[in-house]
């Protein structure tokens, strides 16, 4: 069976290839290689310019989620790019510290870090890439959701902030995540029951600063397999971020999108939360919105489930090689272009279905 999964699977990715060799994947996009220093670390990555551009008036920087990301998020952004260059809008993405041509480690990073890092790719932009004081916005995803609001404190004129699939608190988080990888299994109640006791005894090891070798003793008695030493500690650094501090004296328009179908973050109560935040803190204006049949990635979905399954994720690239922007779910590259257009120069503010009258509303959709 693994020999013929493998098949399917090695079936489907030659299929994209054969429909990227058809349709350019980059046709109107200009991407241009790009260095920078971020502390100790050199960064790869590209700036992104519609076809025909030879300097970013308006640029949008894109801040990775977890794990091991490449610049273009493994072909994810390219229908986001494709779609901003479609309105004058350039992109700056980099591989994340110790993927492919970066130095470091992003495992050796906090939030405030990776914060730092995104602050030093804006004054490359502005001051080496020809920005200037053109429009600048940042645009999260996932754990980046505790990384823009940093930045947008620490760096002056920043325009916007975009969020998807942004959480609030870190361990809630998890044991959400947690709960929906234990449905999507199939486990049975005790199973399930018996799972969960064991994650929230290393969730206690985690915020006691306990040693990995102590991690590693109880987690040999389970007969589970270790996380990495380098990734037990960005976990104990990280456990207790939580959006809600940033949040509270924020001054950017911020954009928070979720989708419904959202194995890793409970896109109905964290959005909830970020209206009830936002609605207090002193931005001019914000918007939240879930997507109906939309997934952690706003791609188009029906079953909350699938997210777990490794196959599943071949799958989904593929789907976005092949689809572009038809893989994301109805009305999200409506809105993400009619907020981009408030902050277009010589654009005064529109309404749409994204933005009903620019205000404070949370919609679903």
């Amino acid at each position: 069976m693994k020999w013929l999964k493998r098949g399917l699977i090695a079936l489907v990715l030659i299929g994209a290839f054969v429909v990227i060799a058809m349709d350019d994947p980059n046709a109107g996009l200009k991407r241009q290689a790009i260095h920078f220093n971020a502390g100790d670390n050199q960064l790869a990555g590209e700036l992104i310019l519609p076809l025909g551009t030879e300097t970013p008036h308006q640029c949008v920087v894109f801040v990775h989620g977890s794990g091991d990301v490449p610049t273009d998020a493994f072909g994810y952004y390219l229908p986001l790019w494709r779609v901003l260059a479609a309105h004058g809008w350039c992109a700056l993405s980099w591989d994340k510290p110790g993927v492919g041509d970066s130095s470091g480690d992003w495992r050796s990073q906090s939030m405030q870090d990776r914060a730092d890092e995104v602050a030093a790719a804006i004054r490359y932009l502005r001051q080496t890439l020809g920005l200037k004081d053109g429009k600048l916005g940042l645009m999260g995803f996932s754990q980046a959701g505790w990384v823009i609001p940093k930045v947008a404190h620490q760096v002056e004129n920043i325009d916007f902030l975009i969020s998807v699939g942004g959480a609030v608190n870190w361990m809630a988080q998890s044991q959400y995540s947690g709960r929906q990888r234990r449905l999507a299994t199939g486990y049975s109640e005790s199973e399930s029951a018996t799972e969960q006791a064991a994650e929230e005894k290393v969730d206690t090891l985690i915020q006691s600063g306990a040693s990995y070798q102590q991690y590693l003793d109880h987690i040999n008695q389970d007969d589970k397999a270790p996380m990495s030493e380098a990734f037990w500690q960005f976990v104990q650094r990280n456990w207790a971020s939580d959006v809600t501090a940033d949040f509270t004296d924020l001054d950017v328009p911020i954009l928070a999108l979720f989708g419904a179908q959202d194995a890793y973050v409970d896109s109905d109560k964290t959005a909830s939360t970020y209206h009830k935040l936002l609605a207090n803190a002193p931005l001019p204006f914000y918007h939240v919105r879930v997507f109906e049949h939309a997934d952690h990635r706003l791609l188009r979905t029906d079953n909350i489930a699938n997210a777990h399954s490794k196959r599943h994720r071949w799958l989904t690239l593929a789907r976005i090689w092949w689809q572009g922007e038809a893989a994301f779910a109805d009305g999200v590259m409506p809105c993400l272009t009619a907020w981009l257009a408030q902050f277009e120069s010589g654009r005064s503010r529109l309404t749409n279905i994204c933005v009903p009258e620019l205000n404070t509303n949370t919609t679903r959709g």
